[in-house]
């Protein structure tokens, strides 16, 4: 019986098995949100200077109330802006708990065309060609992708859980393929 070529498709060329700690997931949310959000950060932090101005010219006068209210949303506005992502990563990380279990055990199979994240409860396939970003720290690579039926994909890839070897081949995929 002769072999389908698209069997070879399907056979996995390397896995990642990793327990995703809040640390790495704090790291993921800091890196990405520095990377992506430096127009919402100007925006917000004029927003922030406009609500501060706007709190003392109350001060002037003689309204301590809506002073409060400006200078307390301007604080709120700026803070969120600049470190909200730790919300998030906190926020991203209890829903995570609740889709893999605790510790976040995480598994990536990457195959010739696609890799895998795969979960107890659903898969999800990404096709090397929807990376639009590689994201490289010392300890994880963060494959950022545009699929059809999401915005977008952050996956953290521990670089740790693989070997020399293991990390050859990695690299070998995704920039072959991406």
């Amino acid at each position: 019986m002769g072999k389908n070529k698209n069997d070879a498709d399907f056979k996995p060329v390397l896995e990642n098995n990793f327990i995703l700690t809040k640390s790495m997931n704090r790291k993921y949310a800091r890196v990405t949100y520095q990377r992506y959000s430096s127009k919402w950060k100007v925006i917000t932090f004029i927003a922030a200077i406009v609500l501060f101005v706007i709190g003392f010219v109350f001060v002037f006068l003689r309204l301590p109330i809506p002073f409060a209210i400006c200078i307390l949303l301007g604080l709120y506005v700026f803070f969120m802006s600049w470190f909200g992502y730790l919300y998030q990563a906190m926020v991203s990380y209890s829903q995570m708990a609740v889709h893999y279990g605790n510790p976040v055990e995480m598994h990536v199979v990457f195959y010739p065309q696609f890799f895998r994240v795969v979960g107890p409860k659903s898969n999800y396939d990404f096709l090397y060609t929807q990376i639009t970003d590689i994201i490289e720290l010392e300890e994880m690579s963060i494959l950022i992708v545009s699929a059809k039926g999401i915005i977008t994909h952050g996956q953290v890839i521990d670089k740790k859980a693989f070997t020399q070897e293991e990390l050859n081949k990695y690299y070998e995929l995704l920039y072959n393929k991406s």
